[in-house]
């Protein structure tokens, strides 16, 4: 017969103390982390234009930075630190979601929510809507203008298909991205022979539609028509009107934050409400369609 260990309550408790001390310590909250350091450390794109960019060396611009600055306010705010001070770091593609779970940036500003991203991070509610649409040069042949709207074409041995087409494609898309991924998995699903070229950003894709080294080129529309834009002669291309898919942009946080992320989402519920908003908005992606604002009043959360 086993006899029990009885053990006097002191040891009993010395021994759970350390076992308690053992174990995983308690993250400390963004807000906690902020105070502490006397700096909101925000990681964006650069290359991003107009949603973020650089307007000079270490300069940051764009309708996301305007965002993320008003949330950078109600930090300051909440921790009653007038002097808090605020640090953009450009992040690669790549690298902004392990920089937020490693705690090297607080906040990212902008983001395309996914499962597989909510398994590492949280989001904010949505800053944007963004639609995925594509730029060809204005001389590339019809039949391949046609089938990237999914209109019928007229022509024998066509059909709409890129197998078709008279060469092999090639599809620019910016590397490290979700629209990456769906691409690749949409031409293997429908059996679409093409090559995937992956490119820094919208700026180098339309370079390439230029240079006849891609016949077409994938990004967020906004992203586009700013590229084009920028260009000496516009004109030389086409962005096309068809949206292939449409994502939702938010900004990121760390997991289990609860605190952080209500400051975060009650920050731009109060924004998207204001007067002001629609100004803030028009400075960088330009004057709303009709109906666009009312995105964001569905998206706001009611007090």
């Amino acid at each position: 017969m086993e006899h029990a260990l009885l053990l006097p309550k002191a040891v009993f408790a010395a021994i759970f103390g350390v076992l308690v001390m053992a174990g995983p310590a308690a993250a400390a909250g963004t807000l906690d982390k902020v105070r502490e350091a006397g700096r909101l450390t925000i990681g964006y794109d650069d290359d991003a234009r107009p949603v973020s960019y650089n307007e000079a060396p270490g300069k940051p611009a764009g309708y996301a930075i305007a965002v993320c600055n008003r949330v950078a306010e109600a930090v300051r705010t909440e921790l009653k630190v007038p002097g808090l001070t605020v640090q953009f770091v450009a992040l690669p593609r790549g690298e902004a979601f392990a920089a937020l779970e490693q705690g090297r940036v607080d906040l990212l500003c902008g983001a395309v929510p996914t499962l597989e991203r909510r398994a590492k991070v949280d989001f904010s509610v949505p800053i944007l809507l963004s639609g995925t649409s594509v730029a060809v040069s204005s001389n590339a042949p019809v039949r391949l203008v046609q089938a990237l709207n999914n209109r019928v074409v007229n022509e024998p041995n066509w059909r709409g298909s890129l197998n078709q087409a008279p060469q092999r494609v090639n599809l620019g898309v910016a590397g490290s991205t979700t629209l990456e991924k769906a691409l690749r998995d949409g031409l293997q699903e429908r059996r679409i022979v093409a090559n995937v070229v992956t490119v820094k950003d919208a700026a180098e894709g339309v370079q390439k539609l230029a240079d006849g080294q891609l016949h077409a080129y994938f990004d967020d529309r906004s992203l586009l028509t700013n590229a084009v834009g920028r260009r000496d002669r516009p004109g030389d291309f086409a962005v096309l009107d068809r949206l292939f898919r449409r994502d939702l942009v938010a900004l990121g946080v760390r997991r289990q934050d609860d605190d952080f992320r209500l400051l975060v989402d009650r920050t731009l519920s109060r924004l998207y409400r204001s007067k002001e908003f629609p100004a803030l908005y028009a400075r960088d992606m330009g004057t709303p369609p009709a109906g666009a604002l009312d995105f964001f009043q569905l998206v706001a959360l009611p007090e």
